[in-house]
């Protein structure tokens, strides 16, 4: 499931100039709060696409610009089902990322010793692989039901500083 982006692509966005987010998600949680994060940065005119991990091909990542990455942690510090496979790469590939910036969304269970592992984990390995954090992690407690809110408040105050490429442009003359 993804946020389509057909109509920016046509109205002049380059996919390069596209934020993806992409979720690791057991229960839903993470998805939702993707969505919501990609709905929210659309809202505010920009390029977005939202998708599961398990339907990203995980070399694309190495052609982004920009990514931000919404995973929940499964039983005692494992990453989900469906972002094994991009973990798996990140880990044995160690791809160059140089070109590509990110933020992580991590959530967990505090009453876990492995509170909000994958998210911990991703964030290490795209920094180990190159990648450009802009933020800090934020890890959300699903224990005490923490919001998205902040997390997307913290994304569109950086992109309000640095992301007027990611800006759809609107075909004024349409053909």
């Amino acid at each position: 499931m993804s946020i389509d982006h057909s109509q920016e692509l046509q109205n002049g966005t380059s996919p390069s100039n596209k934020i993806m987010v992409l979720f690791g998600s057991e229960t839903g949680t993470a998805e939702e709060y993707a969505f919501d994060l990609g709905n929210a940065l659309q809202a505010e005119g920009y390029a977005c696409e939202v998708s599961d991990l398990d339907d990203y091909e995980a070399s694309a990542l190495a052609t982004e610009h920009l990514a931000i990455i919404v995973s929940s942690t499964y039983g005692n510090g494992e990453t989900p089902y469906n972002a094994e496979d991009m973990y798996n790469w990140l880990e044995t590939q160690e791809p160059d990322l140089s070109s590509l910036s990110f933020a992580v969304c991590a959530l967990g269970d505090s009453g876990y010793p492995s509170f909000a592992q994958a998210g911990k984990d991703f964030d290490r390995l795209l920094g180990e692989n190159g990648a450009n954090r802009i933020l800090e992690r934020t890890e959300l407690d699903a224990c005490f039901d923490e919001q998205v809110e902040p997390f997307i408040e913290k994304v569109q105050a950086w992109l309000a500083l640095h992301g007027q490429c990611y800006k759809k442009i609107v075909n004024l003359n349409p053909v």
